[in-house]
């Protein structure tokens, strides 16, 4: 048994939280990955998971046990990642937290530019909105749509803002009218973010607040499917800036009440402080930097 290679599968079941799915990501067969969970028990004299027909759980064993295989894979990837500086080359595995206001088309864009332009790199990529455990989940870097910063012992760089324009279909405005002031918005139907706590927000015009109080139709978690909801002609959403974004094609939304001063979304870069930063932390933030001023966020 490489047990290694045993290890890095058996902290991908746990974040898959199945067989068959880390089988898929690794392109192999649930026997091998079981077979090789096997391994590693019988290798320890203890169990790691208590298996199910629906689930996986962590025992004691394996929860102490997947601590220290993140330790050593983390260990083994900075050792990697220092010999392939000696040649000036970044690689290895890198583990990305991105939210999902970026779009998914912005998203693939800037993952495929990094891949051309570091071959020698692969990256685990999750889009999500929460704030994630980056040391306990094992992210190198993450991006985030926030300005609050709730972990002081991680390293944070602001990039820049990000436009959040008043979103809706042609359709909807057709069946419901095109407001052309805030007042006009009240009663409309929103299709929100979960991260929006509330139903009333402030527009601003010439130094003048108003404040407009939706019919909050739908809250989900995702910026996509609050774009795809709106193209629908379901209702109007704040998305970001189209001009940014591409989701002008084909008419499909249209940006409202340009006159008011456009909402703003702070974008920034964390990673984790620590004695050695990888190079290829350093390539992703540098790179991710450059390419949020390329395309004018």
């Amino acid at each position: 048994m490489d047990k290694l290679n045993a290890m890095r599968i058996f902290i991908r079941v746990t974040e898959t939280g199945n067989f068959s799915k880390t089988a898929d990501e690794l392109n192999t067969t649930p026997s091998y990955v079981s077979k090789q969970i096997s391994a590693l028990e019988k290798s320890l004299g203890t169990r790691l998971l208590q298996r199910t027909t629906r689930v996986l759980t962590l025992t004691e064993s394996g929860q102490s046990f997947l601590k220290h295989c993140r330790k050593i894979v983390t260990q083994l990837s900075i050792a990697e990642s220092e010999i392939a500086e000696l040649r000036g080359t970044p690689s290895g595995l890198l583990r990305v937290s991105m939210p999902s206001v970026l779009g998914d088309r912005d998203s693939a864009n800037l993952c495929a530019g990094f891949l051309k332009q570091y071959p020698e790199i692969e990256l685990d990529i999750s889009v999500e909105d929460r704030f994630v455990d980056m040391v306990e989940e094992g992210f190198d870097v993450c991006i985030r749509a926030s300005a609050e910063f709730p972990d002081s012992t991680l390293i944070y760089k602001r990039i820049g803002d990000l436009g959040i324009h008043l979103m809706a279909s042609p359709e909807y405005l057709a069946e419901y009218g095109h407001p052309k002031t805030a007042a006009e918005l009240t009663n409309h139907q929103l299709i929100s973010h979960r991260n929006a706590r509330t139903s009333t927000f402030t527009f601003e015009k010439q130094g003048r607040a108003e404040q407009v109080t939706f019919n909050r139709r739908v809250k989900v978690n995702s910026t996509a499917i609050v774009r795809h909801i709106v193209e629908q002609g379901t209702g109007m959403g704040f998305l970001p800036k189209p001009s940014q974004t591409g989701m002008l094609e084909k008419n499909r939304l249209v940006s409202l009440l340009p006159n008011y001063q456009e909402g703003k979304i702070t974008i920034s870069l964390v990673y984790p402080e620590r004695t050695y930063t990888p190079l290829k932390v350093y390539k992703f933030i540098e790179f991710f930097e450059q390419w949020f001023k390329r395309y004018n966020y």
